[in-house]
């Protein structure tokens, strides 16, 4: 019967010594055979896609929010118009209610 940790010439692979990556392994894959220059490029355009992407999802943010606020005065806006055509409003001087 043999096992599933011996190989056909009888050794055992469970002592085999395990290959370990080192912590700098994926970092030395990355910039393997590139020059100071590349790779200080490389991380600009990184660091530059990076901002882009923050700049857009902050900006699509703000955008949704400016929706919100306008829609919540869009909603006061009407709802002071019917108080004024009953008579339960009196307009404040300057205050325009037809924008």
């Amino acid at each position: 019967m043999q096992s599933n940790n011996i190989d056909e010439f009888g050794r055992d692979l469970s002592l085999r010594p395990k290959q370990y990556k080192s912590i700098f392994g994926d970092i030395l894959d990355r910039f393997k055979g590139m020059s100071w220059a590349e790779m200080s490029y490389m991380e600009e355009e990184e660091e530059e896609e990076r901002k882009r992407k923050e700049d857009e999802v902050k900006r699509k943010e703000d955008e949704k929010k400016k929706l919100v606020e306008r829609e919540q005065f869009r909603k006061e806006l009407a709802a002071r118009k019917k108080l004024v055509q009953q008579g339960l409003y009196e307009l404040e001087e300057g205050e325009v209610l037809d924008l």
